[in-house]
């Protein structure tokens, strides 16, 4: 049987899943060759920070006076790289052996966030907290078509498709 979690508890565990993609990812941009493949793990390392950041943010706020924060949507070229920060958290060491196994976790875990922050959404009753719940769920699925394109590239084409990288 399963039960409804409180918005703190749901929040915790959405930070909990932030921190773990982001470490996995620095990680995961260790074990690529590719620079490409660097770069976009890299960036998507640095967001999930940025959304552990926000959430922590919102922790902060609604303790404090009950109130949802504003939350603007970014993209993956606002950020920079970062690579090898951090325990790779939660994952296991085989996922990292090669690229189709680490496009394959993370296209899991992307998914798995996105839902999540879909149902926090819908449970939210402040339109700020839906707001930023259905912006956050959107940047996740974004996350997951990148990821998803990747993964199409090198299986078809044996190339990394990606090319946000600066300089370029």
């Amino acid at each position: 049987m399963s039960r409804k979690l409180g918005l703190e508890e749901a929040l915790d565990i959405a930070m909990n899943a932030e921190l773990r993609a982001q470490a996995f990812y620095a990680q995961a941009a260790v074990e690529v060759q590719d620079a490409h493949g660097r770069d976009l793990l890299g960036r998507l390392a640095a967001f999930e920070q940025y959304h552990y950041q926000m959430l922590s943010e919102l922790a902060r706020s609604l303790a404090a006076d009950g109130q949802f924060i504003a939350y603007q949507m970014h993209t993956m070229e606002q950020f920079l790289p970062v690579v090898g920060r951090g325990e790779a958290g939660g994952t296991l060491l085989d996922e990292l052996k090669d690229v189709p196994g680490i496009l394959s976790k993370a296209i899991d875990n992307e998914k798995i966030a996105g839902e999540r922050y879909r149902v926090l959404a819908e449970e939210t009753t402040d339109a700020n907290g839906q707001d930023m719940f259905r912006k956050l769920a959107n940047e996740e699925q974004i996350h997951q078509r990148i990821l998803e394109d990747e993964f199409f590239s090198l299986s078809n084409r044996g190339v990394w498709g990606w090319s946000g990288m600066y300089g370029e």
